[in-house]
């Protein structure tokens, strides 16, 4: 086989690997909600700061809420503080919860659980989530392996004897 001819095969395979990421589906990450949940009780300085804090911020008891959104709670009460917080995809947010998701633009709303006679302060946060490193490697190996084969068949062509 001549270098005319491994060139042309080169190029072909350059050819697949390049048009490959382009032309597969992009995964739809969706809109992800964020719940994030103070693991101490909420502390008020005084009856009265407890009263005006309560009065002017949403607060919900524990046991009025759904079992998914229970869940959601228990997930971000058990998880360390501000490490790893669970996310849902905003499809499946407890509807209790749907008037209290902020759009993206916003920094996050904050509401109060109260469970066994506490106060815990639990937040929300809509983001969009990106491509994990892996789904991204999954793109960038074949347009990389693209220019290696792309390289490999202009070295053959410009090295071919006439």
């Amino acid at each position: 086989m001549n270098r005319r001819h491994l060139a042309v095969i080169a190029l072909g395979i350059a050819v697949l690997l390049f048009g490959a990421p382009l032309v597969s589906p992009v995964p739809d990450y969706g809109s992800h909600l964020r719940v994030i949940v103070n693991d101490d009780p909420t502390t008020f300085p005084t009856e009265q700061a407890k009263e005006n804090q309560l009065r002017n911020t949403t607060t919900m008891d524990y046991q009025n809420l759904s079992a998914h959104a229970q869940r959601l709670f228990e997930r971000g009460y058990t998880t360390e503080q501000f490490a790893d917080e669970p996310a849902v995809r905003l499809d499946e947010v407890p509807e209790s919860w749907t008037t209290l998701v902020p759009n993206e633009s916003d920094t996050g709303r904050f509401i109060y659980i109260h469970k066994d006679g506490d106060y815990y302060y639990t937040g929300f946060q809509q983001f969009t989530p990106g491509p994990s490193p892996q789904a991204f490697m999954l793109r960038l190996g074949p347009l990389i392996g693209a220019i290696g084969f792309g390289t490999l068949a202009g070295h053959f062509v410009l090295t071919t004897e006439d």
